[in-house]
C-alpha cells in the first residue's frame, strides 16, 4: 500500500492528490500494527504536517502486515513519526456519542451488539456496553446525557442518528423511531431524525417516516456483488435496483436521502456502474467508507487490485467524476473512514473534522 514517507509523497504528488488524504486513505485500509491489547481501538491524531486540525479516527490495530505503527503517543509510517495520538478508547457499541462537536448525536439505541450479520462489521470482535433500552427509559437518557454534557437540553442539537443494524421488521424500526422522536421532543431537540437501516422500503413506511420529519434515511448498500456471502439477509435481499427506487420514493417525500458503501469489496468498473444511479437519487453526500479487515480472514473479501494505493486513489477520482456536478461534499466529522479529509477532487474541505 505504502512503503515510506518517500513513497506517500512520490504517490501523492503523481496523482495531485494531498499527501494527508493519500496517508489516511491508506492508513484505513491497512489498519495499524500495535502493542496495545485490543484489536480495534477509536482515538485522536494530530498529523504532523497538520498539528491544528485534530480527526478522529477507528482502527483495527491487530495488522502485523501494516506499515503503520500506532502506540499510546504516535503513529509511524515505515518506523518513521507522522502523528500525534491521545484519547485512546475501546471501540465497544456504546449507546451514544456525539460527533461534529455536540451538533449530532449518535444513538445505539437497539443493542447495536447483537447484530451478527455482515462480515466487515466489527460488533463480533469486541465486548459492548449498549445494553437495550426500555421506550420509557429513551427521554431520560436523553435528558441526563444532556446534563452531563453540560447542556441545558438538545435544542442545539441539528441531527439524532440511530445507528443499528438490529431491527428486523420495518414496523420494528418505524416504532422505535417514533419513541425516539417522542424523547428528543421531550428534550427541546426539534432536528432531524436519521436512520441508517435497510428495512425501511416500503411505500406506507416512507410515508410514516415522513410524518416524523424531518427525516433523514441513509440506505446500508455497501457492496453490489456477492451481496450473499457478504451481507446479513435482510440487506443481501435488497437488490441494488430497488435500493435506488426506495431512495427516489423518499426524495419524492421530501426525505433527506443517500447511503453508506464499503469502498473496497466491488472491483472498481461495477462499483460506478451501480453507484451512477444513485447519483439522481441522493440528497447529502454519501457515507462512502474504506473496507477495514479486522484480521487476516478478512482480506478474503477485498476486490482484486485493492490491496494497492493506486486502486483506491482511482476509485476517490471515479467517485469525484460522479458526485462532483451535485455539489455535495464530504465532511469528515461524519465519517472517519472516508476517502476525502482535507481534499474533493481540486477543491478545499473547510471546516472543523471532529
Amino acid at each position: 500500500m505504502l512503503e515510506s514517507i518517500g513513497h506517500l509523497h512520490q504517490v501523492a504528488a503523481q496523482w495531485k492528490f494531498n499527501p494527508e488524504d493519500v496517508l489516511l486513505i491508506a492508513l484505513n485500509a491497512c489498519g495499524a500494527r500495535s502493542p496495545l491489547p485490543k484489536p480495534r481501538m477509536r482515538f485522536r491524531l494530530r498529523l504532523d504536517s497538520r498539528p491544528d486540525e485534530p480527526l478522529y479516527l477507528i482502527l483495527a490495530l491487530g495488522r502485523s502486515d501494516s506499515p503503520f505503527e500506532l502506540d499510546e503517543n504516535e503513529l509511524r509510517l515505515g518506523g518513521v513519526k507522522v502523528g500525534r495520538v491521545d484519547g485512546i478508547e475501546d471501540d465497544d457499541a456504546v449507546l451514544g456519542y456525539w460527533r461534529g462537536g455536540r451538533r449530532m448525536l449518535t444513538l445505539n439505541s437497539n443493542a447495536r451488539s447483537q447484530c451478527t450479520g455482515c462480515v466487515f462489521c466489527p460488533n463480533t470482535l469486541e465486548d459492548a456496553s449498549d445494553p437495550k433500552i426500555k421506550a420509557l427509559d429513551l427521554t431520560g437518557y436523553l435528558g441526563t446525557l444532556a446534563a452531563t454534557s453540560g447542556m441545558a437540553d438538545l435544542s442545539s442539537v441539528n441531527t439524532v442518528t440511530v445507528c443499528t443494524g438490529c431491527f428486523l421488521h420495518e414496523h420494528l424500526a418505524l416504532e422505535h423511531l417514533a419513541k425516539i422522536r417522542a424523547a428528543m421532543a421531550a428534550n427541546g431537540c426539534v432536528g432531524t431524525l436519521h436512520f441508517l437501516s435497510s428495512v425501511l422500503t416500503t411505500g406506507d413506511g416512507l410515508d410514516a417516516a415522513a410524518r416524523l420529519g424531518p427525516f433523514h434515511l441513509t440506505l446500508t448498500a455497501e457492496c453490489f456483488t456477492g451481496r450473499p456471502q457478504i451481507l446479513k439477509e435482510s440487506k443481501a435481499k435488497l437488490t441494488p435496483e430497488r435500493m435506488v427506487s426506495v431512495l427516489g420514493e423518499a426524495k419524492e417525500r421530501g426525505i433527506t436521502t443517500d447511503f453508506t458503501y464499503i469502498i473496497g469489496l466491488d472491483p472498481i468498473e461495477e462499483a460506478i456502474e451501480h453507484l451512477r444511479r444513485f447519483v439522481p437519487v441522493t440528497t447529502t453526500f454519501p457515507r462512502f467508507q474504506t473496507y477495514q479487515a479486522h484480521n487476516a480472514l478478512m482480506d478474503v473479501y477485498r476486490a482484486p487490485g485493492s490491496e494497492r494505493i493506486e486502486w483506491h486513489l482511482t476509485m476517490r477520482r471515479g467517485l469525484e467524476e460522479l458526485f462532483g456536478p451535485t455539489g455535495l461534499r464530504p465532511a469528515w466529522w461524519q465519517n472517519y473512514r472516508s476517502p476525502w479529509c482535507f481534499s474533493f477532487a481540486d477543491e478545499d474541505l473547510t471546516g472543523a473534522r471532529i
